[in-house]
């Protein structure tokens, strides 16, 4: 493979180097990110509880009408810092797969976040008195929850691979 060098007369092959140029992150400030960001972690931790049993969501059906929200601006936010500083397109890396692995899952924050928000904007529009539409929005919820938990965690082992890429 050819690694390109930028320069100030343009890019140049350089064939005594190998790599690609591709997507990667910036491991260290994407870590940073998810470990700072407590509040998107309290608004999950206050969700899931009510969001077990049906009954519970309708009881409690303000109180989930603002956290789903909040938790849609928190991930705004989150999925925003994470694109601007945690990957980084066109960057030269040695490993094609974890470069379509960070493709992967940066795409993924698009169709997070549309589920969140439209799953916000339904739950308000929602009357708590109603069991089948109740229980189709903690159904929703909870793929959602494990939709992003399972990115997440994609996300922690792709930074874990590119550190020990270095």
């Amino acid at each position: 493979m050819l690694r390109f060098e930028i320069s100030s007369q343009g890019a140049t092959p350089s064939p005594d180097k190998t790599g690609t140029r591709t997507l990667a992150v910036n491991a260290a400030f994407l870590k940073d990110i998810k470990d700072d960001n407590q509040d998107l972690k309290k608004l999950l931790d206050q969700i899931t509880p009510i969001t077990r049993h049906r009954q519970t969501a309708a009881n409690h059906w303000p109180e989930l009408i603002a956290l789903l929200s909040g938790l849609r601006d928190q991930l705004a936010l989150h999925f925003s810092l994470e694109e601007a500083y945690g990957y980084f397109d066109d960057a030269i890396i040695s490993s094609a797969e974890l470069s379509t692995t960070a493709e992967k899952l940066r795409s993924e924050h698009s169709s997070l976040f549309a589920s969140i928000r439209d799953l916000a904007d339904q739950v308000s529009e929602v009357c708590s008195d109603r069991p089948e539409q109740v229980n189709r929005l903690i159904k929703r919820f909870d793929q959602f929850r494990r939709a992003f938990e399972m990115h997440e965690e994609g996300e922690l082992k792709l930074i874990l691979d590119f550190l020990d890429d270095d």
